[in-house]
């Protein structure tokens, strides 16, 4: 791997497509690729989205089903908790995970209260998260109705797949998602059950805060299940490039 200046150079070419991807998207080219790791500062997740699903009983003080909720409940992770497809997901000792795949909705342009009739407007495309969660910490503190941040959001738990551009994806409701744990697929989920749509997203988080070029929404997940040091866990969209796979193998934290 080449190298300039002490930083490997796939990363400075990255970063200057990403600034010349961001220059040309301020004239309104949209339809360049967008670079959520470099370009955002944040990534949403909604919770319980997904039609019959509801929140794991260690988990809250009153069991919350998905038909519970009259607007879209957020939690926040900055973009820094995120990593490429491919890395390595550090497990704190003594924490289990648990997996689960999700469609990001890839922001395009700086933009709030967006109405739902022109939220598709400022959807630049989709990536594939593998939204990991540990399980054994942080759930004490949402059973009380704290933060999500500790179970949710730290260094290496959102491996994010590669862009796919809006116009490549005619319904993203209509798509399938599926997970692989080593090599074995254990779920597959409709993207056609959520509760609430991507331009009903996209509408709810942008009243709620400024969305940045490049911001990504989690959608949702159908499934949930258990991992262990040393899997290798991969979310993919069903018959779609295996380029947009993402993956990631779960390792002892570093101390």
């Amino acid at each position: 791997m080449g190298k300039a200046s002490g930083v490997p150079t796939p990363v400075i070419t990255t970063l200057f497509t990403a600034l010349i991807s961001r220059e040309r998207a301020a004239r309104g080219e949209v339809e360049l690729p967008i670079y959520p790791l470099l370009e955002g500062q944040k990534l949403m997740g909604t919770i319980c989205n997904h039609k019959g699903q509801q929140l794991p009983p260690d988990a809250t003080l009153v069991q919350k089903k998905a038909e519970d909720y009259k607007q879209p409940e957020w939690y926040m992770c900055p973009m820094s908790s995120c990593m490429p497809s491919g890395g390595n997901c550090e497990v704190p000792d003594g924490v289990e995970m648990i997996w689960e795949v999700e469609l990001g909705v890839v922001i395009s342009k700086t933009c709030q209260n967006v109405p739902v009739d022109r939220a598709m407007e400022v959807v630049g495309g989709y990536v594939i998260v593998l939204d990991l969660t540990a399980k054994t910490i942080g759930f004490d503190q949402m059973k009380h109705g704290l933060s999500w941040t500790r179970n949710k959001c730290q260094a290496s738990f959102k491996p994010v797949g590669k862009f796919i551009k809006a116009s490549e994806i005619k319904d993203p409701h209509a798509l399938s998602l599926l997970c692989k744990v080593n090599g074995e697929t254990v779920t597959k989920d409709s993207c056609g059950i959520m509760k609430f749509s991507i331009p009903q997203q996209v509408a709810d988080a942008s009243a709620l805060t400024p969305l940045k070029r490049g911001d990504v929404l989690l959608s949702g997940a159908g499934s949930l299940g258990p991992l262990k040091l040393g899997d290798m866990v991969e979310g993919l969209i069903e018959g779609m490039d295996s380029q947009y796979t993402v993956h990631a193998k779960m390792t002892p934290a570093k101390p």
